[in-house]
């Protein structure tokens, strides 16, 4: 029995061992998926949404689009920190390439006693409101265009159509004026509103060279001798052809304009017509060079002249229908500039010295002939206006002006620029003989009030001008960051040419029948030396003290002060009391002192 046990047990260790082995296998492999929990799974992250795809703008975007170029605000009289807003909006440009504006200027001007004299009542108020809308267009790299609306109005100064004058208190838009219409050819239609811009610009890709054509603005240098005079509301505009090229530091304009038409057109009536007593046909054009020597020296040379068409005589001898008067008028003005004042007319960024010298002289003929001088001290003989006809010997009658600036600054600190000015505009001895003498401002700027040097110009007053002027003026300012601009800017205007009379924005200054006409000592044909009856010829106009106050509470609205006083000089202190008058009752006419004040209101976008 147990013999056959002991044959078995090699079978049964096998039988016992492969069931070990079996099991053994079964757990090892729960043991692996107990420890296999351990090791992460892999979480796959949710699919992103799409992405949009960049939209490529198509076409021509306008790089003046927050870079507006100065070029295209001429019309505008704002303050530094109003045009750099201008400059940088965006938010009114659409379609990539259009960009409108808008402007709202209203003044307020008071003068008093401005022709000094004390028998006259010339006190003067008044509230006048600019208001502007521009469109401009940039369509691609080589077609810019510009429109601008401009309305200028008196308030209280629009007429009602009809009506009974209690009627014509009343608020009414465009009522239009009642016009009689068997006089219609001698009556100007006012029109307060109208086109300051509409130009078009042709341009390379490069920028080189441009072509402007269209109601546009011509302003080289400080306006002086040719500007935008945005000091005036209304402001200067031509009817022009304009060539632009620059090279490098080289700039060269030449432009040409229509001043005035005579002959009706495609049904157009012109108020210029030389029989309605206007210009009749007449242009202005030039060329201007600009050549930018170095960062501290500019150099501008300029010729400009105007041409006014021959009148004709009223009534011409039998023998020659078409005899005139007067000839062709030609005044040519050319000049030279040089200035430390390169980049784009403004002073140095911080401290340091800036000047300017310019001088330009008037050349041509008025078309009108006279006897030599030798023999027509009393101006007895010169061309007879309604015939034609010249007098034996003559001789033609030329322009001989001249106009001299110089200014030279100093800032200190960055704050504040106390400057000094010198201008000298000829004048004429003798205003009968074949020359003439008084420089001819034509349309220029006059008082200069915006740009670096605001109020930089001939007194904020505009009685007297550059006209037989020696004017000697200081210009301090001090510049705030929060409390504005203040200026002060003292004149002193003497006579260049006892013998000629004084001028104010480019109008010659008549006094009353009891002054004789003149509201300045003057001898017309420097004839009265020795004429003890005439009041002495006095050399200083007057004196004016201006102070200026300039403000820009927020980047689109600034406001401007203004307030002058101004004293009369020995040349109508003499005139207005002399003892030698006539008439008792005029002899001491003198009333001194004259006084302005303005104020006005920008608002720019």
């Amino acid at each position: 029995m147990s013999k056959r046990i002991s044959k078995s047990k090699p079978f049964l260790s096998l039988i016992l061992f492969l069931s070990v082995l079996g099991s053994g296998t079964a757990i090892y492999g729960q043991t692996e998926q107990v420890t296999n929990p351990k090791v992460e799974a892999t979480v796959e992250p949710p699919p992103l949404p799409p992405q949009p795809k960049e939209e490529k703008k198509e076409g021509y975007v306008s790089p003046q689009i927050g870079n507006l170029s100065g070029e295209y605000l001429r019309t505008l009289q704002v303050t530094s920190k109003q045009r750099k807003a201008i400059q940088e909006n965006k938010g009114l440009w659409f379609a990539d390439k259009f960009r409108v504006g808008f402007g709202i200027r209203p003044k307020v001007d008071s003068l008093n006693n401005t022709d000094f004299d004390k028998s006259t009542a010339d006190n003067r108020n008044n509230a006048l409101t600019q208001t502007q809308f521009y469109l401009l267009g940039d369509i691609n790299e080589n077609v810019l265009f510009k429109i601008t609306l401009q309305d200028v109005r008196l308030w209280g100064g629009e007429v009602v159509s009809n009506g009974t004058a209690d009627q014509k208190y009343g608020a009414i838009a465009n009522a239009g004026t009642t016009i009689d219409t068997t006089k219609q050819k001698d009556v100007a239609l006012n029109n307060f509103t109208g086109l300051r811009e509409a130009f078009l610009d042709l341009k390379t890709t490069n920028q080189n060279f441009r072509l402007r054509t269209g109601r546009q603005i011509l302003e080289f240098g400080d306006g002086r001798i040719l500007g935008a005079r945005n000091d005036s509301l209304n402001g200067n505009s031509f009817d022009a052809l304009r060539f632009t090229g620059k090279i490098s530091n080289h700039t060269l304009d030449l432009f040409g304009s229509v001043i005035g038409a005579e002959n009706n057109s495609n049904s157009i009536v012109s108020n210029n017509s030389t029989k309605l007593g206007g210009i009749g046909d007449s242009y202005y054009g030039g060329a201007h060079y600009n050549w930018k020597v170095a960062d501290w020296l500019g150099l501008d040379l300029y010729n400009y002249s105007l041409f006014k068409q021959q009148k004709k005589a009223t009534a011409p001898s039998p023998l020659s229908e078409t005899r005139s008067y007067r000839g062709d008028d030609q005044l040519n003005t050319s000049g030279f500039r040089l200035t430390n004042r390169t980049k784009n007319n403004a002073l140095p960024d911080t401290t340091g010295i800036d000047w300017m010298v310019e001088a330009a002289w008037q050349t041509g003929f008025t078309g009108e002939r006279v006897t030599p001088d030798w023999l027509n001290q009393n101006g007895t003989y010169s061309t007879n206006q309604k015939t034609g006809e010249p007098p034996p010997l003559s001789e033609a009658v030329k322009y001989k002006a001249n106009i001299v600036a110089v200014q030279l600054g100093y800032t200190p600190v960055k704050e504040f620029r106390i400057g000094v000015q010198y201008v000298q505009a000829s004048g004429d001895p003798n205003r009968n003989d074949s020359s003439v003498g008084t420089y001819n401002p034509l349309f220029a700027t006059r008082r200069m009030a915006g740009g670096s040097l605001p109020f930089a110009g001939n007194g904020n007053s505009g009685l007297v001008f550059w006209q037989n002027i020696k004017d000697y003026s200081l210009h301090l300012k001090y510049e705030t960051s929060n409390y504005g601009t203040f200026i002060l800017n003292p004149h002193w205007y003497y006579k260049v040419k006892l013998q000629d009379g004084y001028y104010d924005n480019n109008n010659y200054v008549a006094g009353s029948k009891a002054t004789g006409e003149t509201a300045s000592t003057e001898d017309y044909y420097n004839t009265d030396a020795y004429n003890v009856n005439k009041p002495k010829l006095g050399k200083l106009v007057a004196t004016e003290l201006n102070f200026i106050y300039i403000i820009t509470p927020f980047e689109n609205v600034s406001f401007w002060f203004g307030a002058t006083v101004i004293r009369a000089g020995d040349a109508i202190r003499n005139q207005k009391n002399n003892p030698n008058e006539p008439d008792p009752l005029h002899r001491y006419d003198l009333s001194p002192t004259a006084t302005m004040a303005t104020f006005q209101t920008v608002f720019a976008i």
